[in-house]
């Protein structure tokens, strides 16, 4: 539960910012403070450069207030554009790899508290003693001089952010990376591969529904299985990550002894999972992959007529491809430290991975030979770094490419390229 919170918490645009801007607020009101209180004092242990009086401090806190909404309704705008191109020449589904970028949010959260600080300094600055020193400008400027390095990087990371290939290289890191959670899964001792000897459960069952619709985000089988340990139930996830569901979805199958049924069903095993309006990559490779097959379909458009960048895109999926066929093809389970399974889950076949990568290339991008000719590399990729066992399904899903392509409408130079990439595939 406090698993699935943190992943909400931590998508949300606003969080960073927040937090900056509660730190401007509370640097404002110590340095008041200090201003207020101490200001005498404050000229026997700092530069006289540091201190100004109160009338020059409020010129100078105008200044930077004025200057640094301007920078921050720029910096603003600049999101924006890169959001309209991330959606328009790339994928809807790609804008939040760049707005909840770590970077992109701590440039716009120092740019609020910029703002914010000379803002609140100029409210809680005492006009009094008009001949005391003050330190409120000196450390305005300093915040003003952090912004202009944050902004010097912003613009830095805009403009290699824009560009298609890191867009790509960072799409393959999200891929790399949730392929490696579920390797480093298969290592812990409490998630084990499925073994129809080892699951003895009761005969009678009862199914719970999803209670919600959209796509499963996250599943805390760390409390799943805590839950079903405490009351000795054994569950099977119905629904792998990434699914769609609606309310009646059976979402899990619950077996215990029939004379319990009506007690457990008070548990709420719901809880567990999160379900959201839109897929999230924590848990789910099919979705980074998606993404990926997204970005080259839109390349291959005819409005964008860019099979260049699709072609990086599939070679990608290619190494990808590779790396995830080391996942086990078997169910897996959760355990507990007596070697009792309760939970059982599972994860899409290579062979439906496969499918669900190509078809839509395979049709949109038969017309192109360079793009055919990419998939086949891909494959062979995959070939390369995946396992003897997945070799014939490698072979099924190159003949599968093939299949749709007039071999005779194409000039003799392709069709001898096709085929000599085709029997150098696998």
């Amino acid at each position: 539960m406090v698993k699935g919170w943190v992943l909400k918490l931590k998508d949300k645009v606003w969080l960073i910012p927040a937090i900056y801007s509660l730190l401007a607020a509370g640097l404002a009101g110590g340095v008041a403070a200090v201003d207020i209180h101490w200001s005498s004092q404050l000229e026997s242990f700092l530069p006289p450069i540091l201190l100004t009086s109160v009338p020059l401090a409020q010129t100078i806190l105008v200044g930077l207030s004025a200057s640094l909404l301007t920078m921050t309704t720029f910096t603003f705008s600049t999101i924006m554009v890169v959001l309209t191109t991330y959606s328009s020449q790339y994928s809807p589904r790609t804008v939040k790899n760049f707005i909840t970028d770590q970077l992109t949010l701590r440039v716009l959260g120092v740019f609020m508290g910029g703002f914010i600080y000379p803002t609140l300094s100029l409210i809680l600055m005492r006009e009094s003693q008009p001949d005391e020193p003050v330190i409120a400008a000196a450390v305005g400027v300093v915040l003003a001089t952090i912004c202009l390095v944050y902004f010097a990087v912003f613009i830095h990371q805009v403009a290699t952010s824009i560009q298609v290939s890191s867009l790509i290289e960072q799409l393959s890191n999200d891929a790399d990376r949730v392929i490696d959670y579920y390797l480093n899964l298969q290592k812990k001792d409490k998630v084990s591969l499925f073994h129809e000897a080892e699951w003895k459960v009761p005969d009678s069952s009862y199914q719970v529904q999803a209670g919600k619709y959209g796509y499963i985000q996250f599943v805390n089988y760390d409390a799943l299985l805590a839950l079903a340990k405490k009351h000795k139930l054994f569950i099977r996830v119905n629904m792998p990550i990434g699914s769609f569901v609606h309310r009646m979805s059976p979402l899990l199958t619950v077996y215990v002894d029939s004379d319990r049924i009506p007690e457990v069903k008070e548990i709420d095993l719901c809880g567990c999972f999160m379900v959201g309006r839109e897929r999230d990559i924590d848990q789910d490779p099919i979705f980074a992959f998606q993404k990926m097959v997204e970005v080259a379909l839109r390349a291959i458009s005819p409005g964008i007529n860019d099979p260049n960048t699709a072609n990086d895109c599939i070679r990608h999926l290619g190494r990808l491809l590779g790396n995830i066929s080391h996942l086990p093809t078997r169910d897996w389970v959760c355990i507990d430290s007596e070697k009792v399974p309760y939970i059982r889950f599972s994860l899409q076949s290579y062979e439906e991975i496969l499918h669900g990568t190509f078809y839509q290339l395979r049709h949109y991008g038969k017309e192109d030979v360079s793009v055919i000719i990419a998939m086949l590399d891909a494959l062979q990729f995959a070939a390369e770094g995946s396992p003897l066992t997945h070799r014939k399904t490698i072979v099924q899903m190159r003949d599968y490419v093939l299949e749709t392509i007039d071999m005779n409408a194409l000039p003799v130079l392709d069709q001898q390229l096709l085929q000599h990439k085709k029997e150098g595939t696998v």
